[in-house]
């Protein structure tokens, strides 16, 4: 008899283990990723819906198991002595899982706000309703935001009247720009392609059309596009 319940009891979590790398595989809460920290989020989301699934369906089928067990044999099989080994697998279980959760996280973190070497510097100014960019190391200043593939880049803001968001879905990061204050926004875009820059904070009346384009092209491209607005 206990040898069968170990050996149910092992059937069922590796079939929530199953289940929470299915959902973790299968499941893509964010676009596409095309940064660096966008794919670390993403891979941390993931991660994270893989274990609330396995954990979500753990406690439900016991719940189910319970219900259904104590109609089946009534009252007396219910209710049993205290089994202070089971009560303490209840708080070691869901302990383990946020330290592990929560270590991650901080390694997320770290990785993502770790300095870049040699970065692309943008300072981006914000303003109702508009974005502007400017590249102190070359003097070019634009209204799209232009990035070299592959390079890490860190973007700076500011704004000049109330608050804006800056947000890019596929780059995982979304940065206050900030009246009083400098933020910043560090990334390394791994893709080429055309994207969009939105304003994701109620800014005013035309918050809605506050966009820029957003261009990540290799590096030869991005080089080219430079000395073609230096030269303008």
């Amino acid at each position: 008899m206990r040898e069968r319940n170990i050996l149910l009891v092992t059937i069922l979590v590796l079939s929530l283990i199953g289940v929470g790398i299915a959902v973790a595989s299968l499941v893509r809460p964010l676009p596409q990723p095309a940064s660096d920290r966008a794919v670390l989020v993403d891979q941390l989301l993931r991660v994270f819906f893989g274990l609330a699934t396995a954990v979500f369906l753990g406690v439900e089928g016991l719940l189910v198991f319970a219900a259904v067990r104590g109609r089946l044999f009534g009252s007396s099989a219910a209710i049993s002595n205290p089994n202070p080994a089971l009560e303490l697998l209840w708080l070691a279980v869901p302990a383990a899982l946020v330290l592990v959760l929560s270590v991650y996280s901080i390694r997320v973190l770290l990785l993502i706000e770790a300095p870049r070497s040699d970065p692309l510097l943008v300072e981006i100014a914000a303003s109702q309703y508009r974005w502007e960019f400017h590249y102190p190391e070359s003097g070019v200043t634009a209204n799209e935001l232009h990035l070299p593939a592959g390079r890490p880049a860190v973007l700076t803001f500011r704004s000049s009247d109330v608050i804006h968001s800056f947000w890019v879905p596929v780059f995982g990061g979304k940065v206050d720009a900030l009246p009083d204050r400098v933020t910043s926004l560090a990334l390394t875009p791994l893709r080429t392609g055309v994207y969009q820059a939105v304003c994701a904070e109620y800014c005013g009346a035309d918050h809605a059309g506050m966009i820029a384009p957003v261009w990540v092209e290799d590096p030869a491209g991005f080089e080219q596009w430079l000395q073609s607005e230096a030269g303008d």
